[in-house]
């Protein structure tokens, strides 16, 4: 890394520089895991590349690490919105949105991420993004204690994806919103009609008997107040 370091610092007009901080990127993120330097050494490419491709590849990797590797997610949104003024296709813009949209969500940053998210949302995109995309909105209105519109957006992703909603756990989500907003009646009822689905079926039966507990001891829940 040291001999690295040299050849890129010397700032010569040829490709050595930027080879040197190829194989430097590479090196300090797969073998000594260095992160920061990682983000240098791809920072430096983008400043310096000629190749329209390279760079904006450089930059999609400072974003990522921000993000996946450093969970820095206030860097991330920076990142992130440098690459959606580069050229980009409408899947990527998509990935943008989505991870823009959790870094603010990851950083209580609510209105941001639902923003991003509502933005997101008016896109022409795949399933498996839609479904990535409500279910984050849903647990922004969580976070926002509005359980309500929460649980609408959660049965629908049960009505619409029903095989990814079992592998996502969005009948126990659903249950927490209704739980949340003392209306024990339905979240019985939801854990009832999925706990076939989930394995161990202990736990599930545990949830349920604790939700009958609660119920008895508030016998005044009426379900969602409007």
């Amino acid at each position: 890394m040291s001999y690295l370091d040299r050849v890129i610092k010397r700032n010569s007009p040829n490709e050595y520089p930027l080879e040197a901080a190829r194989e430097a990127a590479r090196i300090s993120f797969f073998e000594i895991k260095d992160f920061p330097k990682a983000i240098e050494y791809h920072r430096f490419i983008v400043l310096n590349s000629t190749n329209d491709k390279e760079r904006l590849q450089a930059q999609k990797e400072i974003a990522d690490i921000y993000f996946n590797n450093l969970q820095n997610y206030q860097m991330a949104v920076i990142e992130y919105s440098k690459l959606q003024q580069m050229p980009h296709s409408d899947a990527e813009e998509a990935q943008y949105k989505m991870n823009v949209a959790r870094a603010q969500y990851y950083q209580n940053n609510f209105f941001q991420a639902e923003s991003e998210i509502d933005s997101l949302l008016k896109l022409k995109s795949e399933d498996t993004t839609r479904f990535s995309a409500l279910m984050l909105k849903g647990n922004i209105l969580v976070g926002k204690k509005e359980f309500v519109k929460a649980a609408e957006i959660f049965k629908s992703l049960i009505q619409e994806f029903p095989e990814k909603a079992i592998q996502e756990n969005v009948a126990l989500t659903l249950a927490v919103c209704y739980e949340e907003n003392n209306d024990f009646k339905s979240a019985i009822r939801i854990l009832e009609e999925h706990k076939n689905h989930y394995k161990p079926p202990e736990y599930i039966e545990l949830r349920i008997k604790r939700l009958q507990e609660r119920m008895r001891n508030a016998p005044g829940a009426k379900g969602f107040r409007k």
